[in-house]
């Protein structure tokens, strides 16, 4: 997928557990992962996005938009959003043709699941998708703490008499 008449694409798109860009290099820790466990919901989530887009020659110096959403396996949206500008130009070591390597990664904390499922993070460049990463959500019980009668995981049923 790239968008039409620039060939922007992403060479990378992933979460992390936490990343940085600086100095044009994107610093990660844990990441590449693509399942999140919690013990009830709604849950909330740190991480971060991480994308590296590849702008060829012929998209320098005009703005494009990106913009990152997340769908449920319904394809219904979530209310989060993430958006942002760039415009590149040539550094004056490259050779006529050369891309550029633009990475992007925004930190994410305390963003609500409301329950568990799969989920997609879309990434779109001046409205086309260009790259998408799934993740599961999973409830999962702690070893040795049983479910109450409830259902809920974090509910523990009263001791018999």
């Amino acid at each position: 997928m790239t968008a039409p008449d620039t060939d922007i694409h992403a060479v990378a798109f992933f979460l992390a557990d936490h990343a940085v860009v600086e100095s044009g290099k994107a610093y990660v820790n844990g990441g590449f992962w693509n399942r999140l466990n919690f013990p009830s919901f709604p849950a909330p989530a740190f991480f971060s996005i991480v994308a590296v887009i590849e702008v060829p020659w012929r998209a320098y110096h005009s703005k494009h938009k990106f913009a990152i959403s997340i769908d449920d396996a319904d394809a219904n949206s979530l209310p989060a959003r993430f958006e942002g500008e760039f415009q590149v130009g040539a550094a004056p070591d490259m050779k006529v043709g050369d891309p550029t390597m633009m990475p992007v990664s925004i930190n994410v904390n305390g963003m609500p699941f409301e329950r568990p499922g799969d989920y997609s993070f879309i990434l779109r460049v001046d409205g086309t998708e260009i790259a998408r990463w799934g993740v599961r959500i999973v409830q999962v019980v702690a070893p040795g703490v049983p479910a109450g009668r409830s259902g809920d995981p974090n509910s523990i049923p009263p001791l018999p008499e």
